[in-house]
């Protein structure tokens, strides 16, 4: 029994060392063809996962850049509207207050500012509103009458010269001027 595996062992050997160039050049293309074929289905496979998911995956990082693009546009779009607000003494004296301005508010000029102005008294006279740079210099002003009741507050529009320089303001100051009785 012995010598029948080893006979077969060898026959088999023989028969496999001895394939001709041929048969060498078969096998060869042969297992070429299986890996290509192999690494063909790979990709295949590959590409049709990233045809299902990354149209998901596309969808949600589009959708979180748009939420980054609306961010930058309204905090853009917030930074050139609002404008820091400061008071004269003649503001407080006069039972007057402002909690906020902006440039450009909605339904108003680009070269107007709107101001929310409090009257904790009856108020008669002018309003003026002045725009100041970055430096401290006063590049516009501009008066607007009003007339308020006591506990009242509304919105008051200042629209300034085209030619003021709004977008480069760095604060605008209120000051108040009471009609004489």
């Amino acid at each position: 029994m012995r010598l029948l595996v080893v006979s077969l062992a060898t026959v088999l050997l023989s028969g496999c060392l001895c394939q001709s160039r041929e048969e060498k050049l078969k096998a060869a293309e042969d297992e070429g063809n299986l890996l290509m074929a192999t690494k063909a289905k790979l990709i295949k496979g590959v590409g049709e996962a990233v045809k299902k998911e990354g149209k998901e995956a596309a969808e949600t990082v589009a959708e979180g850049t748009g939420e980054v693009v609306k961010g930058l546009g309204s905090g853009i779009q917030k930074g050139l509207k609002e404008i820091k607000v400061k008071t004269d003494e003649s503001v407080a004296a006069n039972g007057l207050g402002v909690t906020r301005a902006a440039r450009g508010e909605d339904g108003t000029a680009a070269h107007t500012v709107t101001a929310y102005v409090t009257f904790e008294k009856a108020f008669t006279g002018v309003l003026e509103l002045r725009a100041y740079d970055d430096k401290d210099l006063e590049v516009g002003r501009v008066k607007v009458e009003a007339t308020e009741k006591e506990s009242g507050a509304h919105y008051v529009d200042f629209t300034f010269d085209q030619r003021t320089p709004l977008l480069t303001a760095g604060y605008v100051q209120l000051r108040a001027t009471p009609k004489a009785p």
